[in-house]
C-alpha cells in the first residue's frame, strides 16, 4: 500500500503554532489545509466546509478540550479523526479511540509517521461507497442512508458498521471488532457491545423490516446486507 496522501482536504486542530505550521508546510504541497485552534473553529470549518477528508486533532486546546469535538459530530458529517497528543497513556488512547478516534499517534512524531496513519485511514474513493438495494455506506462523507434518508450514527458506530460492511459474511466476536478496528488490545471492554447494540437497535427503527446485523453464540457479529 502506498501510504502518502495527496489530493485531500485536511483539517488540523492545533493551538501549538510552531507544530501546526511544520504540518501545514508538510501537507500543503499535495492537500488542501484548514486549521483551527479549537473545538468550536474546528467545527465551523467541518460544517461550512462539508467535504474534509480526515481531521488531526489535539486533545489539549487553549479554550476547549479535543474529545469534545465529538459530541458535536451528530450533527455534522464527520472524517475519520486521527488525535495526535502527547497525552499517551493506554486508558488515554483507549478513551480517544473509544470516543469515536480512528486513530491514535502519541506526540513527539515525525511527519512521515503521522502521514502513514492518516494514510491508513483514507480509503481510496472508489472503495468507500458500499450499497446494498436501498441501503448504502459512504466512508468519504461518513453517513448511512435508507431509501435517501439518513440514518445518524455516532463515530465509532459508524467505524464498527463499515468494517461489518468491508467483511460482509464474515463474524466476529466484539474483541476481534475492537482490535481490527482500533488496533489496540480489546482488554475485553464492554464498549464493542454497548456500541454494536445501539446500532442494531438504530438500523431496526430506520428499517423495521432488515436484519442486516445478525449475531450467533460463539461467533459474533456480521453483516448480511440482506436489505428489505
Amino acid at each position: 500500500m502506498n501510504y502518502t496522501v495527496s489530493d485531500r482536504n485536511l483539517l488540523i486542530v492545533e493551538d501549538d503554532e510552531v507544530l501546526k505550521k511544520e504540518i501545514i508546510n508538510y501537507f500543503s504541497t499535495s492537500n488542501t489545509v484548514y486549521t483551527a485552534s479549537d473545538v468550536d473553529e474546528a467545527v465551523e470549518i467541518l460544517t461550512e466546509k462539508g467535504n474534509i477528508d480526515a481531521v488531526v486533532l489535539d486533545l489539549i486546546l487553549k479554550n476547549s478540550m479535543g474529545l469534545d469535538l465529538f459530541k458535536a459530530f451528530p450533527l455534522i458529517a464527520s472524517p475519520p479523526v486521527i488525535i495526535l497528543s502527547t497525552l499517551g497513556s493506554e486508558d488515554t488512547i483507549l478513551s480517544g479511540l473509544t470516543s469515536g478516534a480512528a486513530d491514535f499517534v502519541v506526540k513527539p512524531c515525525s511527519m512521515r509517521l503521522l502521514e502513514t496513519h492518516i494514510a491508513m485511514r483514507l480509503l481510496p474513493k472508489a472503495d468507500a461507497v458500499a450499497s446494498f438495494g436501498a441501503f448504502s455506506v459512504n466512508a468519504n462523507t461518513r453517513t448511512v442512508k435508507y431509501k435517501g434518508n439518513p440514518i445518524a450514527l455516532t463515530p465509532s458506530e459508524f467505524n464498527i458498521l463499515f468494517f461489518l460492511v468491508k467483511n460482509r459474511g464474515e463474524y466476529f466476536t466484539a474483541d476481534e471488532i475492537y482490535e481490527k478496528i482500533w488496533c489496540a488490545p480489546s482488554l475485553r471492554t464492554t464498549t464493542v457491545r454497548a456500541h454494536l447494540s445501539s446500532l442494531r437497535r438504530k438500523l431496526k427503527a430506520a428499517m423495521p423490516s432488515s436484519d442486516i446485523i445478525r449475531t450467533e453464540f460463539n461467533k459474533g457479529y456480521c453483516f448480511t446486507g440482506e436489505v428489505l
